[in-house]
């Protein structure tokens, strides 16, 4: 029997949809973009982070937002915004 593949969601590739493994759990959006659980955290009570989901009370990013979210935060210089 062949091994199961995983989504980038860490679930196997077969209980995941195409909808659901694109959400991401906040340590999994953590690692995504390299920093930390708490920096997303400070981010969402700051509402100044990527954008979030909340379902059932649950926190879930996309990772196709949070691959946009990057790319906007992409700069040339360090002065000025």
């Amino acid at each position: 029997m062949p091994p199961k593949s995983s989504s980038p969601s860490g679930l196997p590739a077969h209980h995941a949809s195409s909808a659901a493994s694109d959400l991401l759990t906040p340590k999994q959006a953590a690692r995504l973009l390299n920093l930390s659980v708490s920096w997303l955290a400070k981010r969402r009570l700051e509402g100044n982070g990527p954008l979030y989901s909340k379902l059932l009370g649950a926190v879930r990013y996309d990772e196709a937002t949070l691959r946009q979210w990057m790319k906007s935060q992409q700069r040339i210089s360090t002065s000025g915004p």
